[in-house]
């Protein structure tokens, strides 16, 4: 594929035209081992990268105990010590020395969770973490306290695939969301909207669901919230108690008779149900796969995992009109080259500042939409630069001032893991089919080849010929710089 072909496929199509596919959500071979292929992109669409030991785990499963076998994973990992300590508590000799040790955690913090997601195996935990960062979303900016900011991310990580109602609930309390759209000001006789109207719009129903008089009544209904320590902790003497009409219904409401009527709206598994398949499946919903996830996360109470289980087990998820059908993020493609080379040792300040510069600062969305994505996330700025971070990274080097890290990706186990890497021409073919998510064609699998090569006749090929690192760094870093490696 060249870039002109590529830049075509990732052009966004007509906002409303799903991928035409004639699957359901029947189960996919339920009890049969996973192919390779079928491993591969159920591991590509629910972690940040394959491993080879990921890889090798799948194959020995049948579908539904890949998929079920995902969600596992560390939901309380050890954070940075200062994450309980009360910031109304601590001191600092100066309004500059508190901003400057609240900048060096912030860093600290994004590398924790940087470091969580290259180290996160075979578990969908991370990629529903980031998921509800970007659902929920809060910034450091705005926040100040990075104390806050490690509370959500852990109720986050806590609640991934649990109740997306409680989930809701346990954010109108959170520090971060409290003061980040500003509900830790509002007062009765005084509402402040922000947070409600973000709630219907963006996080539970979206727009042309409620009118601004459900705004209105639903900021009287969440007035008396304050910070009291780490948590979020109700006020009734700032809560106004008068009756409100929101949604059709008439009261004295609260917080919790909100959200209770936003999820008696069948809108709001709808609203959950397309946002999960925009991330799993593809940009674009089809209306009757998202009718029927809506169905079944509502008949469970609204617990996002038999919901998610039954899309990721599903005909459709497996079809194969959606392989390479995905950009990656920067996370993905940034984790993902160290995850597929089983490499821990990148530099992690290195790593946030490089996914900065292609658009994703972890714990800073450029607004309260979040990052939306897909197609957004490759321009003629972008895809440059990922291509020279990927060769870079493939030689063991920074690609912001070249130099190197402390320990290079070890491409030598790398091509071990391969049975075939005695045959240059089926490890190629091979190598290009663990890293790529479609097929490449036979011209391309000829330039990979002279690459790997690099002059040699073929049958001369094996792991102990002179040079073969540097050979296996020629053609990690075509196959990375291939258009194709940007998809998932």
């Amino acid at each position: 594929m060249n870039r002109r072909d590529f830049f075509w496929r990732i052009l966004p199509r007509q906002e409303n035209e799903p991928i035409a596919t004639s699957t359901g959500l029947t189960p996919y071979k339920p009890n049969d081992l996973l192919s390779e292929g079928d491993a591969l992109h159920l591991l590509r669409r629910t972690t940040f990268g394959v491993s080879r030991d990921d890889l090798a785990r799948a194959t020995q499963m049948t579908t539904r105990q890949a998929v079920g076998a995902l969600f596992s994973g560390n939901l309380d990992p050890a954070p940075p010590s200062w994450t309980s300590v009360d910031p109304t508590t601590e001191s600092f000799p100066s309004a500059d020395a508190r901003f400057q040790e609240y900048y060096r955690r912030y860093a600290e913090l994004q590398q924790w969770w940087l470091q969580l997601m290259i180290g996160s195996g075979f578990s969908i935990l991370e990629k529903l973490v980031f998921f509800w960062h970007n659902h929920y979303c809060s910034d450091y900016l705005k926040v100040y306290y990075p104390q806050y900011m490690y509370v959500q991310n852990r109720t986050f990580r806590q609640m991934a695939w649990g109740n997306v109602r409680q989930l809701a609930r346990e954010m109108v309390a959170d520090p971060a969301m409290l003061i980040y759209l500003d509900n830790v000001v509002s007062i009765k006789g005084n509402p402040n909207e922000n947070f409600a109207r973000e709630l219907l719009e963006l996080f539970t129903l979206g727009v042309n669901h409620y009118t601004e008089h459900d705004i209105v009544e639903a900021s009287r209904a969440l007035t008396g919230w304050r910070i009291q320590g780490m948590r979020g902790v109700f006020n009734p003497q700032l809560w106004d108690p008068g009756t409100k009409e929101f949604l059709g219904q008439r009261g004295a409401f609260n917080a919790d008779d909100i959200i209770r009527i936003i999820f008696e709206q069948d809108q709001a598994a709808r609203f959950i149900a397309a946002k999960i398949y925009r991330t799993f499946v593809y940009n674009v919903p089809d209306p009757n796969i998202v009718e029927q996830l809506a169905q079944i996360l509502k008949a469970n109470n609204f617990e996002l995992r038999p919901m998610l289980e039954t899309l990721l087990l599903s005909e459709h998820f497996f079809d194969p009109a959606f392989r390479g059908a995905t950009i990656k993020s920067p996370i993905d493609f940034m984790v993902g080259l160290c995850r597929q080379l089983s490499f821990s040792g990148l530099p992690l300040p290195y790593g946030v500042e490089r996914m900065a510069k292609l658009s994703l600062e972890l714990l800073n969305p450029p607004t309260v939409e979040g990052w939306k994505g897909h197609h957004l996330w490759i321009n003629t700025n972008s895809y440059p630069l990922r291509e020279r971070i990927a060769e870079y990274f493939a030689e063991g080097k920074r690609n912001d001032n070249f130099q190197n890290f402390s320990v290079a990706p070890d491409v030598r186990a790398f091509a071990v893991s391969f049975p075939s890497n005695n045959d240059a021409r089926q490890f190629v073919r091979n190598v290009a089919r663990f890293l790529l998510a479609i097929e490449p064609g036979p011209k391309t699998l000829d330039y990979l080849l002279d690459e790997l090569l690099m002059g040699a006749p073929e049958y001369e090929w094996s792991l102990s010929m002179p040079n073969v690192e540097l050979r296996l760094r020629s053609l990690l870093k075509a196959i990375f710089t291939l258009p194709e490696y940007q998809l998932l």
